[in-house]
């Protein structure tokens, strides 16, 4: 069941837990997803990341996802993650994406706010929802992640992106990073506390995987409310499909099979750790509520 991005994550924040954003490369780890959440009774966040929306084809994953969405048992509502490109995110909510981020952490703050508001403007009449970027997620084998290089986002510049932009959630770099980590991360903690006080928008946790689970249940105790979660399916997703391969299995329909019940896991794994399961229930028993007194 598709419900209100704003109910969820507020709901999120409010409550002291954080919902899973579950990046996904294909169908059988969105029903994967789906699935963990079903069973888990957990609200969830399905996104594809910027390069597979056209990859997939945009209308033809854009219309599967949010059917796949609608009729699950669940709470949860179609994202997508990491764009960087405006006609990209146009695109997207002209398919039906109910909630966009707009990634302008690569830009100077200006240049940041600039092309954050000019989606933000687009996506809030139509009640589109939004995310942005501030500082710099290090992409692990990519970037350099030296432990000198501090590019945590700056309070004064969080205040002046949400202010100035309206946008409705915020992804401040705090010290994760995209991939499969070397070495634990460094979270800036007190970052992640100083903002809950300056910000009253939800924050968002960009490179959950294998972020150890002390730190993440203390980044939710700080105030997180979202956290983004996508390596550590597509490794099991390919591990599985190859170990399915590796055995002699040629059938599609039973190595996907396969592929999609570990995956499901994982997933089922990190509702349990956010602290979601369980709470999918009460947001849409509300959201029930609200059509029935218009």
């Amino acid at each position: 069941m598709i419900i209100s991005p704003k109910d969820i994550l507020n709901d999120a924040k409010k409550t002291g837990y954080a919902v899973p954003a579950f990046n996904y490369y294909n169908l059988d780890v969105l029903f994967a997803v789906l699935e963990a959440a079903e069973e888990e009774q957990a609200p969830v966040i399905c996104q594809p990341y910027t390069a597979y929306y056209p990859f997939l084809h945009y209308e033809v994953i854009g219309n599967a996802s949010l059917e796949a969405i609608r009729t699950a048992k669940t709470a949860a509502y179609l994202h997508l993650d990491h764009a960087t490109d405006h006609d990209i995110i146009m695109r997207a909510i002209a398919n039906g994406f109910t909630s966009v981020m707009c990634d302008g952490s690569a830009l100077s703050i200006d240049e940041n706010i600039a092309l954050t508001k000019s989606v933000v403007d687009v996506a809030k009449p139509l009640g589109i929802y939004t995310e942005a970027e501030i500082g710099r997620i290090f992409r692990v084998g990519v970037d350099d992640c030296s432990d000198d290089i501090d590019e945590t986002a700056r309070v004064e510049d969080c205040v002046r992106l949400v202010q100035e932009t309206g946008v409705d959630s915020l992804a401040p770099a705090v010290g994760t990073a995209h991939g499969v980590y070397t070495k634990p991360p460094k979270i800036n903690f007190g970052r992640i506390r100083e903002l809950v006080q300056a910000v009253d928008v939800p924050l968002v946790l960009h490179g959950g995987s294998g972020t150890p689970d002390e730190m993440i249940r203390y980044a939710i105790e700080c105030g997180i409310s979202k956290i983004n979660v996508g390596t550590e399916l597509k490794y099991m997703w390919s591990r599985s499909m190859r170990k399915m391969l590796d055995k002699g299995e040629k059938e599609p329909r039973i190595i996907s099979a396969y592929a999609r019940e570990q995956v499901k896991q994982v997933a089922k794994d990190k509702l349990r750790l956010f602290g979601a399961s369980g709470k999918a229930p009460k947001l849409i028993r509300e959201a029930g509520e609200k059509l029935f007194t218009k």
